[in-house]
């Protein structure tokens, strides 16, 4: 009766790991110790300690927070990770920051990479607020009166 003996690899793994399936769209905020693998789509904010994947069917807009990053799908937005791979046609589009970013040839990624050093805390992303925005802050001018006069 392998179905009932806690062992299993498969029962150990099922458990250490949140999955959004297929045909599934979530909205919201997901705040997860456990690894996050996503075939599906979701839309928030992500604070992940371990690691968020992204499968080839999957969906993430996301300001996110992770230990490590795996897209073989499409992520749009901001991502704060140690390591940030791009695998098997993953697409990405937004801000990168991370100690160690990965692209495969076959994937791509249009925006901004910030590389800081391994385990160095983010000074970017700010979690604080109860909506994320998935648009870039607009630059503040704080000296107006230092523009240009046109003639």
């Amino acid at each position: 009766m392998a179905i009932f003996d806690k062992s299993d690899k498969q029962a150990d793994y099922a458990s250490n790991v949140t999955t959004i399936a297929a045909g599934t769209s979530v909205v919201g905020k997901i705040d997860i110790e456990c690894n996050l693998h996503i075939d599906g789509e979701f839309e928030g904010e992500v604070n992940s300690k371990s690691i968020v994947k992204v499968g080839q069917s999957g969906l993430l807009k996301s300001n996110l927070k992770a230990e490590k990053l795996v897209v073989t799908g499409r992520f749009i937005g901001t991502a704060d990770c140690d390591i940030i791979e791009l695998v098997s046609g993953g697409e990405a589009e937004g801000k990168l920051i991370s100690s160690g970013l990965t692209i495969d040839s076959s994937s791509s990624f249009q925006g901004e990479s910030i590389r800081r050093k391994k385990g160095e805390p983010s000074k970017v992303l700010d979690f604080s607020s109860d909506k994320p925005s998935l648009e870039p802050k607009p630059v503040r001018d704080t000296k107006p009166e230092e523009k240009i006069k046109k003639t």
